[in-house]
């Protein structure tokens, strides 16, 4: 058992060694950046289209930054934010929005 636990440390040595284990950090956090749009591409997705440019900021800046930022969110969340209204929360279930249940 003391073997095995030996060649797992050996091996993380070797990685990290290597520079592996910074390069996997690394394009782990440029992963989670694009995951994210910015408020541009947020506006040019089909989920908010037909919606005012307006809202599309409100909404972005509450926090939903991709399609499925909608999914931690419930409709009454969304009809809180300022500016929001019925129209607006079914003009995005038209567009395909699936929200928290």
């Amino acid at each position: 058992m003391a073997k095995k636990k030996n060649r797992k440390k050996e091996y993380l040595l070797k990685l990290k060694r290597a520079g592996i284990i910074k390069a996997a950090a690394k394009v782990a956090t440029n992963v989670v950046s694009k995951a994210t749009l910015s408020l541009e591409e947020f506006s040019a997705i089909s989920a908010v289209e037909g919606i005012r440019p307006k809202l599309i900021e409100t909404l972005y800046n509450e926090g939903i930054k991709s399609v499925s930022d909608f999914k931690n969110f419930t409709e009454k969340d969304v009809l809180a934010f300022k500016g929001v209204g019925p129209a607006t929360v079914n003009k995005l279930k038209e567009n395909g929005v699936a929200f928290k249940a």
